[in-house]
């Protein structure tokens, strides 16, 4: 990936930029221009979210439905 700094890229147009350098996490992905948060760290929450809504809506149906 090309490294481009987070102004650049909001000059440009662009929804995400490179740093070259690890989050706070570890990943070495892009970052969003917007928030200048890590894009695999985003993909990850929203997984864990969308699992843990899963196993909500279940027991909720369990609890209704017997």
């Amino acid at each position: 990936m090309k490294i481009i700094t987070r102004v650049e890229a909001a000059k440009l147009g662009l929804n995400k930029f490179y740093t070259g350098k690890a989050c706070k996490h570890g990943h070495h992905s892009e970052r969003w221009v917007n928030n200048g948060g890590c894009v695999q760290c985003t993909i990850e929450r929203v997984y864990r979210q969308r699992r843990d809504l899963i196993e909500t809506m279940k027991a909720a149906q369990e609890v209704a439905y017997g």
